[in-house]
């Protein structure tokens, strides 16, 4: 078997700089991608691009952007058609998060606010979608070209909401509805940009991120594997959708979450 490799290619990671962004960075980077890294965070987005550029050979790119604004995508793909010969990789690793501070979010169901719902379906879902449809004509037309977007357990399956019995957090809608969404944009987009890109999905279940002693040890008892995911767990997949070893597979929702939606 040849060796795994993204050398001489070019990837794109929205988000690049959150939790999961950054591994998927660095995971690129490992291979001997080059990389464009979009996010809104500018003090993690430089720190990310001088340890990633420390680190590896590879060439990095970093753009400060929103993409939930039209003039935000309209500049990227400017970007990218001016430094970029080509794209091969898409990685959406773009994200409002279950635990986002964001006023009416992180709340009961009874307080939950229309001002968040939209904020989460337009990061979530309609940034990705837009931004998508502007830089298709940017993708290498070679049917190896590939786009992941980073969803969730809970855009497939229900909440358990006892694990969150005396824990601080909850569990917005707007965030499961919202990676449902993209569940399904995956298998749209899938659909109309074949055969030249395939799009699929990664669905990690809950990541262990410094939640309390009590909320780690409730949800590590739903899963089979008895404990919560670190961002480590995630890296075969995007490796196996990155590359040519994926190269007959479209459309589909990797699932990695010990077991916790079939305990």
């Amino acid at each position: 078997m040849n060796k795994i490799t993204l050398k001489n290619k070019f990837s794109i990671v929205t988000g690049g700089a959150g939790y999961i962004g950054k591994k998927v960075c660095e995971t690129l980077c490992d291979l001997g991608s080059n990389i464009l890294i979009l996010d809104n965070n500018k003090i993690e987005l430089s720190k990310i691009s001088r340890s990633l550029k420390k680190k590896y050979k590879c060439k990095v790119d970093t753009l400060y952007v929103d993409l939930t604004k039209i003039s935000d995508v309209n500049d990227t793909y400017k970007f990218i058609r001016k430094n970029y010969k080509h794209i091969d990789v898409l990685i959406n690793a773009i994200a409002m998060v279950g635990t986002s501070d964001l006023k009416g979010w992180n709340e009961p169901f009874s307080k939950q606010s229309r001002s968040s719902w939209d904020k989460a379906i337009d990061v979530n879902l309609s940034s990705l979608f837009f931004f998508i449809q502007k830089i298709k004509p940017a993708f290498k037309k070679n049917n190896k070209a590939s786009i992941i977007n980073i969803s969730s357990i809970y855009g497939s399956e229900a909440p358990k909401l006892d694990m969150y019995k005396g824990t601080s957090i909850n569990n917005p809608a707007a965030y499961s509805i919202s990676k449902a969404g993209l569940n399904y944009m995956t298998k749209w987009l899938a659909v109309h940009l074949a055969p030249d890109i395939r799009v699929n999905t990664i669905s990690p279940g809950g990541i262990a991120r410094g939640q309390s002693k009590k909320f780690i040890k409730q949800y590590s008892e739903k899963t089979l594997l008895k404990r919560m995911a670190l961002e480590e767990d995630i890296i075969g997949s995007i490796i196996f959708l990155s590359t040519n070893m994926s190269s007959y597979i479209t459309g589909q929702n990797i699932i990695i979450d010990g077991g916790w939606s079939i305990k």
